[in-house]
């Protein structure tokens, strides 16, 4: 009869392991006086495609290829077919291919293994705190 009881205990957890795509985790931040907060989802190349979205204050920061890319408010989806993330905001539209980021037609590289990228809601490109501008003839 107990063996039973943990059984399905066992299962669900399972269940649920074998079902998610990414990890989430929530991280909190002071800013200026002001507490934010971002999620962060780390992608599995080895699991389904998913889509994802941040709203309001919330930033979603999307680990892929060792490099975080943190998006501002809108909605996206990885692409596990096309090793491809993009992302629509309300005056930015991006996709990431591998470690190329292409934002409003934009084209940035050369990101190295730990880098932080933020892409500001007007189209900016943040790396490591740092402004990036394109490469030349993009």
């Amino acid at each position: 009869m107990n063996e039973k009881r943990m059984m399905v205990p066992a299962f669900l957890m399972l269940g649920l392991l074998i079902v998610g795509c990414a990890q989430v985790t929530t991280r909190i931040r002071q800013e200026d006086g002001t507490y934010r907060t971002s999620k962060r989802l780390i992608f599995r190349s080895d699991l389904p495609s998913r889509t994802f979205s941040s709203e309001g204050d919330d930033m979603v920061a999307t680990v892929f290829h060792n490099v975080t890319y943190t998006f501002p408010q809108g909605k996206g989806s990885f692409s596990k077919d096309f090793d491809e993330i993009s992302f629509q905001g309300k005056q930015v539209k991006c996709s990431i291919v591998g470690r190329e980021l292409t934002v409003n037609e934009s084209r940035f590289s050369e990101f190295e293994k730990g880098d932080q990228v933020r892409i500001a809601s007007d189209g900016r490109v943040f790396v490591n705190d740092s402004d990036r501008e394109p490469l030349a003839g993009s």
